[in-house]
């Protein structure tokens, strides 16, 4: 043992004296250099650190638009620009250029960060808080942060400012935590509150609040990436890009909204390279329109199109009201008034919706409109004033006049009544017992595919007019329960069931003519690009858009 041990100790000494004279040659001056391998590297470094090449990245050319104005052709003139007093989608997209909301959404329809950076939702889903994105500021200088934020909220929950959709986006209140911190509170948890503050929560200045306070604002003054200009009743909207825009600048510096009512003319001033860009034009005008050299976009659409049927006289009885369902023919309509710009849907939203259930669905069946009429007591028919707008909706005038002719077929006399849109918004907005028609053209198409915005929004009592936009005053104290239940429930298939529960009461009463859900037809010059699709199909943003 000792033998061994003595003979170690010897060979680590041995070991450690060959270590020490290494060392000591590659050190001394005048040493050579240990051989290293040269590395293809151009960058000067030490040859102990090879560096793996980085690629030279390819240049970004700057977007530069050839044009620095966009002129738009729609078909409506706005009836306001108040942030909280919107009911219309085509004027909610000129204001959404001017305000801006606490997240939004991206193209595929997904909530993200927007005014707000980040957000957190407390375990009883009662209150959001959001992370307020810092150094944005209003057109007229005031600052973004979350005393404004409340300023909005105030607003949008105080019963004595007019605000339609208010039903759409249940807010309790706000409190400020701290000055880029702010919370929002519900009174009972709400499925689609997030989506709900993405599409309906417009951010206006605290200024202009302070202003109007109760009163209709007049002074459209947002965040956004263009600054409203003017306002031409009847003609023109005028926008201009905001320099001091907290995003990416716009690439156009002047929008104008030229208000169009007639379609035919819209069709016109496109080819005519009067504006660059045309909202809802006749579908007979596509291949005209491809063929001229244009762009012809055609999305699909978050919008149904019916015709509301009021609860008094003859069309008060369920009876009647399905009766009228099974004389129209809409896929004839779909097929020969929309040319194909149109899907037929057996229940009463979008079949992409959250929630959608198919119904059994009302076939054109003239014989058995007339039954049921009979048995309704009504064998010979009546008389109706119809409603309908003009330059709203894709061929709505004609489709009007070919729901007309179909009820002729049943002893229905239907007299037509147009109107321009903002005397039109009037007339549907009033109580029942102040409205002089009986049935009304209409389309419903939330920002958010859900079937909430939908359901909610046109079949509880609660948003009948002039509370809401329930243009048909239906009233079932089971749906109500069933669309409040569904509203709640964050369990996404007993939220399925709650609202096919609801579909079938409401298919059955037939408050509505249900008719399809519409696609869009917009004409566009061939070198305008970067415009978003929006994902309801309906709105077209600016923002990125620009002339090659």
């Amino acid at each position: 043992m000792r033998a061994i041990s003595r003979s170690m100790i010897i060979a680590a000494v041995i070991l450690v004296l060959i270590v020490v004279l290494g060392f000591y040659l590659v050190l001394k001056p005048g040493a050579p250099a240990p051989v290293i391998t040269p590395t293809p590297v151009t960058t000067p470094t030490t040859p102990q650190t090879p560096i793996t090449p980085t690629p030279t990245p390819t240049p970004v050319t700057p977007i530069v638009s050839k044009k620095d104005v966009l002129r738009v052709a729609i078909g409506i003139d706005l009836d306001t620009i108040d942030p909280h007093g919107q009911t219309t989608t085509v004027v909610f997209n000129v204001v959404r250029h001017v305000y801006e909301t606490l997240v939004w959404y991206d193209e595929k329809g997904n909530v993200i960060p927007w005014l707000a950076e980040r957000w957190e939702i407390s375990p009883d889903g009662l209150t959001y808080t959001f992370y307020l994105r810092k150094g944005v500021k209003f057109h007229d200088g005031a600052e973004f942060d979350a005393y404004a934020v409340k300023a909005n909220v105030d607003r949008w929950t105080d019963p004595t400012v007019r605000v339609p959709l208010r039903g759409q986006l249940p807010i309790k209140g706000a409190e400020v935590v701290d000055k880029y911190t702010v919370k929002i509170y519900f009174k009972e948890p709400y499925a689609p509150a997030l989506r709900a503050i993405a599409s309906y929560l417009l951010i206006a200045s605290p200024k202009v609040i302070e202003k109007f306070g109760n009163q209709t604002i007049t002074e459209a003054i947002g965040t956004g990436p263009y600054k409203f200009v003017s306002w031409e009743k009847g003609k023109k909207v005028v926008l201009e890009a905001n320099e001091g825009y907290w995003g990416e600048k716009p690439y156009i510096k002047r929008i104008e909204w030229l208000i169009i009512p007639d379609a035919t003319t819209r069709v016109a001033a496109l080819l005519a390279k009067d504006v660059d860009f045309a909202y809802n034009l006749p579908p007979t005008d596509i291949d005209r329109v491809k063929t001229a050299g244009f762009q012809a976009v055609t999305p699909l659409s978050n919008r149904i199109i019916f015709i509301a049927i009021l609860p008094k006289g003859p069309l008060a009885d369920p009876k009647v009201r399905q009766a009228l369902n099974y004389a129209v023919d809409k896929q004839a309509i779909i097929d020969y008034v929309l040319y194909g710009l149109g899907v037929d849907t057996n229940a009463p939203l979008p079949s992409h919706f959250f929630g959608y259930a198919r119904m059994t669905p009302y076939d054109y069946n003239v014989e058995k409109a007339r039954k049921l009429l009979a048995e309704a007591g009504y064998p010979q028919g009546f008389k109706v004033v119809l409603l309908h707008p003009t330059g709203r909706y894709l061929q709505d005038k004609q489709v009007a006049e070919a729901v007309q002719a179909y009820l002729s077929k049943i002893g229905v006399q239907v007299e037509l009544r147009t109107m321009d849109w903002p005397s039109f918004v009037k007339e549907v907005t009033k109580p029942l017992e102040e409205k002089t028609y009986d049935m009304v053209l209409l389309g419903w198409g939330p920002l958010v595919a859900d079937a909430h915005f939908t359901l909610h929004g046109q079949f509880h009592s609660k948003q009948a007019p002039p509370k809401g936009l329930a243009a048909a005053h239906y009233s079932n104290p089971e749906v109500d329960s069933l669309l409040e239940q569904a509203a709640r429930e964050v369990d996404e298939a007993k939220r399925r069931e709650l609202y096919r529960r609801a579909i079938e009461i409401i298919w059955q009463d037939a408050p509505w003519i249900f008719l399809y859900v519409q696609k869009w037809f917009y004409g566009s010059a061939a070198n305008l690009k970067g415009f978003m699709v929006y994902i309801d199909g309906e709105q077209i943003f600016f923002h990125k858009a620009y002339f090659d």
